[in-house]
């Protein structure tokens, strides 16, 4: 008889155990339901999924739409792209701009120093940063280069050296010739006017570091002594980085350019994403766009050539 008291009250108390847990979960359950009422953003959200017209399916083939035709593959997502011209609009010896943005600290060294900073970044008179065309041609040289090699191994015929050099003229002459002019920081005129007036009239307050330390800043670095795991002496040295997220705008023209002078620039424009020191370790990420008549020219032009490279596959 007192086993079956026991064994009515053990299950007395899973019943009330299972009944509170029940509890908890409706609860729970509206406690939820509760705050998806109070969001009118929710409702807005499903009332507007429930209005909208069903979308059509079609069977269209997959090759009518072809990865690289999508923009996002062919544009970086870190810019903000302007709308495409149309290619029948693309005038091949007119000038065009190029803008190229600073994903990351970027050190454009000038080969200078002084008893503060060890590598300083090259600037004008008002201290204002700015890429020189030399070497950012060497760079889009480079960049070209390197174009012809991935798509000589991947059995693609973008581009090859012979025509790369007659382009940029080095190491040959020809009638077409890639000029590139300086690239400043947006406004730079306006920039300029107005820092070099400060600078005039209050030269006691405004000089050429103070404009510069307004776009840059000092990175430090040290060696570490293997023997003793610690900083070397006499190693720390620093060097002043343009900061993230400037852009730099310049022009350039192809003298006697035409369509495959264009596709060049495009396709190193696109493939150069990185500039300066320390590359290796975070520096130096860029990111380059091209455009004519405040139009984008870049993805229109990729678009043709990764197509026609599809096509010959």
């Amino acid at each position: 008889m007192a086993k079956k008291k026991k064994n009515t009250a053990a299950m007395r108390r899973q019943a009330e155990l299972e009944k509170r847990q029940q509890f908890g979960k409706n609860a729970a359950k509206k406690n939820r339901e509760k705050q998806l009422q109070n969001q009118p953003y929710n409702k807005a959200a499903i009332q507007q999924a429930a209005q909208a017209p069903a979308k059509k399916v079609t069977d269209a083939p997959a090759s009518a739409a072809p990865v690289w035709k999508r923009e996002d593959n062919i544009a970086p997502l870190s810019l903000t792209y302007k709308p495409s011209i149309k290619t029948q609009n693309i005038d091949f010896t007119a000038p065009i701009t190029i803008r190229v943005q600073s994903l990351s600290p970027l050190h454009l060294g000038s080969g200078q120093a002084d008893v503060n900073v060890d590598a300083e970044v090259i600037h004008d008179d008002t201290g204002l940063p700015y890429f020189p065309a030399k070497r950012f041609k060497g760079l889009l040289y480079e960049s070209a280069l390197e174009v012809a090699e991935m798509s000589e191994l991947a059995g693609l015929t973008l581009l090859n050296k012979n025509e790369i050099d007659a382009l940029f003229q080095h190491g040959c002459l020809g009638d077409t010739q890639l000029i590139v002019s300086n690239l400043y920081l947006e406004d730079y005129e306006q920039m300029h006017e107005d820092w070099n007036y400060l600078q005039e009239e209050f030269p006691a307050l405004f000089q050429v570091t103070d404009v510069l330390e307004q776009y840059t800043s000092l990175r430090y670095q040290t060696k570490i002594d293997r023997e003793t795991g610690t900083a070397a002496d006499t190693s720390l040295h620093n060097m002043r980085v343009v900061d993230e997220g400037l852009s730099f705008e310049g022009h350039c023209c192809v003298q006697n350019g035409n369509r495959r002078a264009l596709e060049i620039l495009a396709l190193a424009l696109r493939n150069l994403s990185q500039s300066g020191l320390k590359r290796t370790r975070g520096f130096g990420r860029i990111a380059c766009t091209m455009e004519q008549d405040g139009k984008d020219l870049l993805r229109p032009i990729l678009r043709e050539i990764l197509t026609a490279a599809e096509r010959s596959l």
